[in-house]
C-alpha cells in the first residue's frame, strides 16, 4: 500500500512538472517540408523583349518559342501536370531571372525550348543541351523524341555552360528541336503543324521520362 501511495505521488509529480516546465510539456510534431511535385514542370521559353534569337523572314525565333511553350503547357495541364511558365508574352528575362522562378518553384523538371539557326538555309537536326550530369537523361530523353517524331537527324547530346541549366537545382535542359532557319521549316511552320508536332513530341519526351 505505501509503495502504491509513493508510485501515484511520483506520477502526480511528473504530470505537474510537465505543465510548469516546457522542457518536459510534450512537443508538437514539426510540420514536414512539403517535397517537390513528382509531375510538375518548369517551361522556359527563350529569348523574349529585345532578345529575338534567330530569324527566318518574318518569323523570330523568341515567338516560336513561346507558342510551342504554350502549346506543350495546354498538353501538360492535360494530362495533370503542374505547369510553371517563366514567361508567357514578349518579355526579356535574364538568366537568372528564369533559374531562379523554377527554382523557387520546387519544379522536378525544367525545359528550356529553343531554335537553332545557320546561315546554310538547308541545315537541319534536332540537339540537346545539357550541363549537369543529372540533365543528362532528361536531355537524351528530348533530343531522341524530338528528333524522331519531327523525322529529323538526331545530333545528340552536347554539355552547354548555360546559367539556365548550371544554376537551375532540377534536372534542366535546352530542346533546340530544329534549325529555325531552314527553308523546309519555314514552310512547314507557316502551312502547316510543325509547331504543334514539336510539342507533341516534348509532351512525349517528358511522359517518357517521368516514367
Amino acid at each position: 500500500m505505501v509503495e502504491m501511495r509513493i508510485i501515484i505521488s511520483a506520477i502526480t509529480l511528473l504530470l505537474f512538472a510537465s505543465l510548469v516546465n516546457p522542457v518536459l510539456a510534450a512537443k508538437p510534431t514539426p510540420t514536414p517540408t512539403p517535397k517537390p511535385g513528382v509531375k510538375s514542370v518548369c517551361l522556359d521559353a527563350g529569348h523574349g523583349g529585345y532578345e529575338i534569337g534567330t530569324s527566318n523572314q518574318d518569323l523570330l525565333e523568341k515567338d516560336v518559342n513561346l507558342q510551342v511553350a504554350q502549346l506543350l503547357k495546354g498538353k501538360l495541364q492535360g494530362a495533370n501536370y503542374v505547369v510553371y511558365m517563366t514567361r508567357e508574352d514578349d518579355s526579356e528575362l535574364s538568366n537568372a531571372d528564369r533559374y531562379n522562378y523554377c527554382n523557387s518553384q520546387n519544379a522536378a523538371i525544367l525545359v528550356s525550348i529553343h531554335h537553332n539557326g545557320s546561315t546554310n538555309p538547308s541545315t537541319d537536326y534536332s540537339l540537346g543541351l545539357y550541363m549537369k550530369k543529372s540533365d543528362k537523361a532528361l536531355a537524351q530523353e528530348v533530343v531522341n523524341t524530338v528528333s524522331s517524331t519531327l523525322n529529323l537527324p538526331n545530333n545528340g547530346i552536347s554539355r552547354f555552360a548555360s546559367g539556365v541549366l548550371l544554376k537551375s537545382k532540377m534536372p534542366s535542359t535546352i530542346s533546340e528541336g530544329f534549325f529555325l532557319t531552314n527553308s523546309d521549316e519555314y514552310t512547314a511552320i507557316k502551312s502547316g503543324n510543325r509547331l504543334e508536332q514539336e510539342a507533341e513530341a516534348l509532351f512525349t519526351a517528358i511522359q517518357n521520362y517521368f516514367n
